[in-house]
This record gives structure tokens, C-alpha cells and sequence, in this order.
């Protein structure tokens, strides 16, 4: 595997497995996947070639959770079949070149890879985890809307500023920049542990 993609992948892995430990309704379901958003990034930015990546880290973030290699393979499928969909259709019915820079294309982006793309991911791998037991089927309607919004939040947050940051990475980053975003990220993570974990 390149350099490229293995680096993909284990970002990937990593930012599933520090999402996951934010599940509540169950172990394989969190309100906010940023993988999502590292996904939908990677594909629009650097093409569909890095799908096996994407399909590597979330085998592996699921697999280390649940165990099994079934459901680890219909959650892995959805996951990059999401990413795939939401590339697909940012390239298709939003301009590559303005991505994000008028309203409209702020308008398009969400409603292809924040409201639609998410819902190939739930519905995989809910299906999945009911198919294995991991879930019981009459969970279904409460874990599927938990998914859906997980993959949309992690796409709304994630993906814009990994797009944004690549089309101008130059940030003069001095002392105060760097504290201020570490103070930010040290409050994100402590208040999601509150909220999500009591």
C-alpha cells in the first residue's frame, strides 16, 4: 500500500476509534464520525483510487470493536460507499473549482455529502449489525437516525475544513495560533466527554 494511503488509513482508524468512545446507543454507532469527514475530503481532493484505504481503516475500527468480520465488512462497505457517493455527486453537481465559496455550493455540498451520502452509511451498517446480532432489529428506527446524523456531522465539520485547509494550507502559525488551537481542541474533547459520557 503507498505511503499515501496507508497514512489515510491509519487517520482513519484512529479518529473512528477515538469517535467510538463516544457511543451510547450502541458500540458501533457515536453522534459524531469524523471519519466521515476525513473520507469525503480524501476522495474529493485526491480522487476515487483511494477508496481501498477508506475501506481498510473502517474494517479495522470495526473490526477491533466488535470482533467479527462480517459485520465489520457491511459497516466497512458502507463507509466507503458513502464516501465514494459523496464525492461522486460533489464532482458532479457542484463546482470543483468554487466548492464552498458561494452560498449556493455551500447549499449543494450539504445536501450531497451531509444529508444524502450519510444515509448509504446508515442504512449498511445498521442492516449489518442487526443481520449479526449486534443490534436487535426493533433498535433499528433508533440506532439508523443516530448513524445517519453521526456521518452528517462529522461530514459538515470535517470535510469543508480539510477541503479549505487544502486549497490554502498557508496559516502563519505562532505561538498564540497554536495555543488558541490547542485550548480549542482540549475544549471539544472535554466537552464531548461530558455531554456524551456523564
Amino acid at each position: 500500500m503507498p505511503i499515501g494511503m496507508a497514512g489515510l488509513c491509519a487517520i482513519y482508524f484512529v479518529a473512528g476509534k477515538l469517535s467510538l468512545r463516544l457511543a451510547f446507543v450502541n458500540e458501533s454507532t457515536t453522534a459524531v464520525w469524523p471519519p466521515t469527514g476525513i473520507a469525503i475530503a480524501a476522495l474529493i481532493l485526491w480522487g476515487h483510487r483511494y477508496w481501498p484505504a477508506i475501506f481498510l481503516g473502517a474494517l479495522l475500527v470495526n473490526y477491533s470493536t466488535s470482533g467479527l468480520i462480517a459485520p465489520s465488512l457491511g459497516i466497512a462497505f458502507g463507509n466507503t460507499l458513502e464516501g465514494l457517493l459523496a464525492a461522486y455527486l460533489v464532482n458532479r453537481f457542484c463546482n470543483s473549482h468554487a466548492l464552498l465559496a458561494t452560498p449556493m455550493a455551500i447549499v449543494k455540498f450539504v445536501l450531497v455529502a451531509v444529508i444524502i451520502s450519510p444515509m448509504a452509511s446508515a442504512f449498511c451498517g445498521v442492516t449489518s449489525l442487526c443481520l449479526s446480532g449486534l443490534a436487535q432489529w426493533h433498535n433499528y428506527n433508533s440506532i439508523w437516525p443516530t448513524w445517519w446524523i453521526g456521518d452528517g456531522v462529522g461530514a459538515l465539520i470535517i470535510a469543508p475544513f480539510l477541503i479549505l485547509w487544502q486549497k490554502n494550507p498557508r496559516i502563519s502559525w505562532d505561538r498564540i495560533r497554536l495555543l488558541e488551537a490547542l485550548l480549542l481542541f482540549i475544549g471539544l474533547v472535554v466537552t464531548a466527554e461530558v455531554v456524551f459520557r456523564g
